[in-house]
């Protein structure tokens, strides 16, 4: 009989289109409920009053927000109560779910747990929640606590042993996917010039939210693709397939390693990071990896990383990090 799992995601870059695929192709009974999935509507017109007068006579614009949390968090448990038990339920980005709908999730499954792909500390509300799992996995290692009250444990990404893609011949130098952040845009743009003056063909795409649009010219003078919807995790593999070299550039409050350096060891491309912590795993090898900082931002030292070839990595090394082997981990599977 297939094991039944409850799924809570956000559906940012639709990653769970990929997680859900995995789960079944490794024999799951896959359940899946989106943080954002539920439409809001004013209950009645009190409400919408409400909300125009604070917004008019006191600029409050947090009520509308708190409605629609408390609305979504109650058609999320009305869902999920709608199932009987789980075997299992993983929850990645906890943060992201009403406390209530985690509540009901835990009483509807036997173990759940939480994986948290983001530093604890750029949204501290995560930290009421840890005791509601049975484990809570984060991928930091700065982030593992164990006080007597509150405990995580330290796990990794991983990269999905399917996501639909074909094999791509190289059509890009070097390819970056990321979000703005002031704290890595030097670094970045300096980088970025350098590349552009000694390699054929590289292509960033940096992610603008409606705050930070106002830096888009900066970053389109230079010739870097500026986008203000996010790419789906699927589009965007297929652009890591046609790769030559993928490009990290770590934001200043990660030290885990990101899903793009296990996308390297599957598609067995090289990685150029700002992260340095990578140099602390099995997998690290200088010639498939290039730790950049301003010292090594050297145009010689780059030009001969990019054109040496990939060093294949043992199976026995890789296979630890794809998601058939993390999902069996953080579960418990025997």
């Amino acid at each position: 009989m297939k094991k039944k799992i409850l799924l809570l995601v956000p559906d940012d870059y639709r990653l769970y289109v990929l997680i859900e695929r995995n789960l079944k192709q490794l024999g799951f009974e896959v359940t899946t409920i989106l943080h954002n999935s539920v439409k809001f509507r004013y209950k009645n017109i009190s409400q919408r009053l409400s909300n125009l007068f604070r917004k008019v006579l006191d600029g409050n614009t947090n009520y509308k927000k708190k409605l629609k949390e408390i609305h979504t968090a109650e058609c999320l448990v009305k869902e999920i109560d709608m199932y009987d038990q789980f075997d299992y339920c993983l929850v990645m980005r906890a943060d992201f779910f009403h406390e209530d709908v985690l509540l009901k999730a835990k009483e509807k499954s036997n173990f759940i747990v939480s994986y948290h792909y983001d530093g604890l500390g750029r949204n501290p509300s995560i930290y009421d929640r840890i005791p509601l799992f049975d484990r809570f996995y984060v991928f930091d290692e700065e982030d593992l606590i164990s006080d007597g009250k509150v405990k995580t444990c330290l796990s990794h990404n991983f990269y999905f042993d399917d996501d639909g893609g074909e094999g791509r011949d190289p059509v890009y130098d070097l390819y970056f996917l990321g979000f703005y952040n002031e704290t890595r845009e030097e670094l970045l743009l300096r980088f970025f010039d350098l590349a552009k003056r000694c390699l054929g063909n590289v292509k960033f795409q940096i992610v603008f939210l409606p705050k930070d649009v106002d830096r888009m010219p900066e970053y389109e003078r230079r010739g870097i693709e500026c986008l203000i919807d996010l790419v789906p995790f699927e589009e965007y593999l297929q652009r890591v397939e046609q790769a030559k070299v993928i490009v990290d550039f770590v934001i200043s409050d990660h030290k885990g390693l990101s899903f793009r350096i296990f996308e390297g060891l599957k598609y067995q491309k090289k990685i150029i990071t700002t992260n340095a912590s990578v140099v602390k795993y099995d997998f690290y090898t200088p010639k498939n990896f290039y730790v950049l900082n301003y010292d090594t931002l050297n145009e010689t030292e780059l030009l001969k990383f990019v054109n040496n070839p990939f060093n294949p990595i043992d199976d026995s090394v890789r296979l630890r990090y794809s998601f058939s082997h993390w999902i069996k981990e953080v579960l418990n599977i025997k």
